[in-house]
Order: structure tokens, then sequence, then C-alpha cells
């Protein structure tokens, strides 16, 4: 049989196989465009960029393959991404705590349609390039996973290297991959950080607080025995049977004071050392009243954020 019987028949060797040059050269031209280029672009474009380039990727897809659905899909999903934006900001109810309005869930609904529809044409891309590359001998590998997580950038990889192909006929190096993952570590960990690092810092500046709570117990219970012993409520450390207030200073603490209140005593104390920014200088007070004949007490700060302060203190 003559190679001129094989046409479809792609070859290592270009010299020994002038054939491949000739098929090759009947690919239409692949948008060659770096994925880094599309992310960049999509950027600085506040994603307006994204939004047009899967167009152009899928219309390369409908010159190798005129059944590819791709197009359609991509404008029926962009079409439900603007319609359930549009529903769910106009069927927003004023009120936050109040429930989602019929309009808003249709809104989210079709903005969920937009994400499953955008992700099976670009799975129908892929399957078409598969499908009409096998024709050029040349194999294809699109991993799914990588595909559903970076879909445009990935796929613009692909077909950055089969443009190369198709000018060079070279296939290494391979197609990015795993480089899109290592890409994507930066922005991942800057995400959880963002998130877990305000939350870190909000549960060490809390447990400040209740470890304040824990050592003013012992102090706490003198207090109630000085008023059980005199009958009266302490204005000041020596009437509560106390040492100075600085006798009771911890690492992140001042110490603990006693002071007069209306009605009741106050146990007061102010946090320093090495106590966090959001807490140093800050006062805590614990005041003890007369409520149905017995003494409760309650715990107030006059300038510590309401969120740093267990509930009962708030």
């Amino acid at each position: 049989m003559e190679r001129s019987d094989m046409p479809g028949l792609v070859d290592r060797d270009a010299e020994q196989w002038p054939g491949e040059t000739a098929n090759r050269a009947t690919l239409p031209a692949p948008p060659s465009l770096h994925w880094g280029w599309v992310f960049l672009f999509s950027v600085l474009s506040l994603g307006i960029f994204a939004l047009v380039w899967p167009f152009v990727q899928a219309s390369w897809v409908r010159k190798i393959d005129p059944d590819s659905s791709a197009t359609p899909m991509l404008g029926a999903a962009l079409a439900c991404s603007v319609i359930g934006y549009a529903l769910a900001s106009a069927g927003a109810p004023a009120d936050e705590m109040a429930p989602a309005t019929v309009m808003e869930r249709l809104g989210w609904l079709l903005q969920l349609a937009y994400v499953v529809i955008f992700l099976l044409a670009y799975f129908a891309m892929a399957a078409s390039i598969r499908r009409e590359m096998a024709a050029y001998r040349l194999p294809v590998q699109i991993g799914g996973i990588t595909l559903f997580c970076f879909n445009t950038l990935y796929l613009q990889g692909q077909l950055s290297w089969l443009a190369r192909w198709q000018q060079t006929g070279q296939t290494r190096p391979k197609p990015p991959k795993g480089v899109l993952w290592i890409f994507m570590v930066v922005p991942f960990a800057a995400i959880v950080g963002a998130v877990a690092l305000p939350s870190y810092q909000l549960y060490v500046v809390r447990s400040q607080v209740l470890s304040a709570l824990a050592q003013a117990e012992p102090v706490k219970q003198q207090v109630l025995d000085s008023i059980g012993r005199n009958r009266a409520w302490p204005q000041n450390n020596a009437q509560a049977g106390l040492k100075e207030a600085a006798a009771y200073a911890s690492e992140n603490l001042a110490g603990f004071e006693v002071l007069a209140v209306k009605e009741g005593t106050a146990l007061v104390t102010v946090f320093e050392g090495k106590a966090p920014a959001a807490l140093h200088g800050k006062r805590l007070a614990l005041v003890a009243e007369g409520r149905d004949g017995a003494i409760v007490w309650r715990c107030e700060s006059p300038d510590i954020d309401p969120r740093y302060l267990p509930p009962e203190c708030r």
C-alpha cells in the first residue's frame, strides 16, 4: 500500500512522512494565546474577557467538529447567568433576615444552571477535540477533574499545545496540567488564610477574656465572704479583705480592684502585658448585686468589643 493511500496517517518524522505536514496544514489554526495571558486579561477586564474567550474556543471547536453544540450551550449558560442575577437582585427581600422570595430562589436556580451548562459545554469541547484529533493520530489527553476545576485555562493550554504542534510537529513539552494546580496554591492559601486567620484571632481574644473570668473566681469568693461577714458592700480592696490590686496581676491582667457601684460592688480588671492588642488597656468588670434576696454576679465591659465577650457579658 502506498503512503498516498493513507492521507490521515501522521508520522513522527516529517522528512520521512511528508504527508504529516499536509495533514497538519489542514487543521484550522487553534487560538494560541497562552493560558497565563487569558488569566491576566480576565483579571484586568474584571471578568469580561473570561466571558468572551470561551466563545473563541468554542468557535474553533466548531471548525473541526461542525456538530459541536458547545457554542449554543455557552450562549444558554450566559443567558441563565444574566437572567438569574437580575431575578436574584430584583427578588431579594429588603430585610436580610426575611426568607428568600420565589423570584430570588429562581434567580439562584438559574445561576446553578449556568454553572452546569457551562461545564457541560467544556466537556463537549474536550470530547470533540479528542475525537477529531484522532484522525491526525495525535492522542489528546484532557483530564476530567482538571477540566472541571480550570475549564477555560486548562483547555486553552491544550489549544496552545495543538497550535505549537500544528506549526512545528512537536508534542513536547506536554500541555500544562500540574502547573495549573500549582498556580492555584497561592490564591487558595490566601483565601484559607483570609478566612482562618480572623477566626483564629477571634478565638485567641475570646480565650483571654474567658481566662480573665476564670482568674477572677477565687477573688469573687473572697468578696462574697467579706459581704457575708460585714453585711455591707465593700468599696475597696481593703474592705473586701483583699490585697492591693497588683497582688492579683498576671501576665495579661493588671490585677483586680474592688470599686463601689450603686447597690453593689464591682470587681474590675484591666488587660495589659501579653494581652492581645484588641484587649490591651480595656476593662472587664464583674458586678455583684442583690437580687431576690441573693447575691448574683454579672459581667460587663465599657470598652471591649462585644464579639469578644461571652454571651453572659454582652
